[in-house]
């Protein structure tokens, strides 16, 4: 097996990172099993990195998560995140790594229907069978994890602040954020949902009422050369329609549809490999567009960003230091190539 490695870590991290990886399974779905990863503040621990695959055969350790180690005493926000279509529940792990670094738990669930593997092999779901599947996977995995479940790591259940629930994902994954806080095709709104970030969101099938249910505080980030999801198509119009008390919107000029996974580090890792496909390579050039450094930022830097800007929201809207996180937003403010919009 080809070893590599993330390299180091978008930012000093404030606490050290486990991850643990498991499967849920929802009985009332046709035994719907659910991979799911959890990134969470940890204890310092002698624990090895932990591995990713990235192709078959081919993996790399983690820039900062360890294997398993034991959770940091203390209550946590969650934050729920869903992937984008074609994507995979570990295809965000530097972003989540990092908030986890913060200091938040952090699971991600893959959705089965509209995972990579499911388009590669044909077997993707239509539209709408993903949009109730991936409504009702949010419902179960938040479920499981805030009344426990047998599968579940009771150290990192205990951790979590049931208070301070968040939903976030990128481009398909911002529609079931919103689409859980809101209800949506027969899947009732969730009710404990405090904040919800959406990144490169894809919201253009969401009627103009169900983004008017949206009452939390939300965060909306936009990069400037999306072409999956450009800003007059998919993020103009839920900026006016939201009505949670603040929301802001994060735009990144020049940035690409991708900016908030790890396509572009896939891309990386594959150039060291000699002996990966040429289609294989082709996809994650082509997919890593947008991403490549930017006005003299790198593709590290503009991840960096966003997960500033996140953390600086949740500061606020979950009171963990609003002062902190005011001062965040102003200095992201005065950068240039940025702009931070908050009412």
């Amino acid at each position: 097996m080809t070893q590599l490695s993330a390299g180091h870590p978008i930012e000093t991290p404030h606490h050290p990172v486990g991850r643990r990886t498991f499967h849920l399974t929802d009985p009332t779905r046709a035994s719907r099993s659910l991979g799911v990863d959890l990134w969470y503040p940890a204890v310092a621990s002698n624990a090895d990195r932990s591995v990713y695959e990235l192709l078959p055969g081919i993996s790399y350790s983690s820039a900062h998560a360890q294997h398993e180690p034991a959770a940091h005493a203390g209550r946590f926000p969650l934050v729920l995140f869903s992937h984008g279509r074609t994507g995979m529940r570990v295809s965000y792990a530097f972003l989540c790594e990092a908030l986890a670094a913060r200091g938040a738990v952090v699971a991600s669930a893959d959705h089965p229907g509209d995972a990579l593997a499911d388009w590669l092999v044909g077997n993707n779901d239509d539209d709408r069978t993903n949009e109730v599947n991936r409504v009702a996977d949010a419902h179960f995995v938040l479920h499981a994890l805030l009344s426990g479940d047998p599968a579940l790591p009771v150290d990192v259940v205990n951790a979590i602040d049931h208070e301070r629930i968040v939903l976030a994902g990128h481009s398909y994954g911002a529609y079931t954020a919103f689409a859980t806080a809101a209800g949506s095709r027969g899947v009732a709104a969730h009710d404990q949902v405090r904040a919800i970030v959406g990144l490169q969101s894809y919201t253009r099938t969401m009627s103009d009422s169900l983004l008017g249910r949206i009452t939390q505080p939300t965060l909306i980030v936009v990069s400037g050369n999306d072409q999956t999801t450009p800003a007059p198509v998919d993020a103009d119009r839920p900026w006016a329609l939201l009505r949670g008390h603040p929301t802001w919107r994060l735009d990144l000029d020049g940035a690409g549809h991708q900016v908030s996974s790890d396509i572009a580090l896939y891309a990386e890792l594959a150039a060291q490999v000699p002996d990966v496909p040429q289609l294989v390579r082709d996809y994650l050039e082509f997919t890593a567009a947008g991403s490549q450094p930017i006005g003299g930022r790198s593709w590290r830097d503009l991840l960096a960003i966003q997960v500033a800007a996140i953390w600086a929201f949740l500061q606020v809207v979950l009171e963990l230091d609003s002062d902190e996180g005011m001062q965040e937003a102003q200095r992201l403010e005065a950068m240039p190539g940025i702009s931070l919009r908050r009412r």
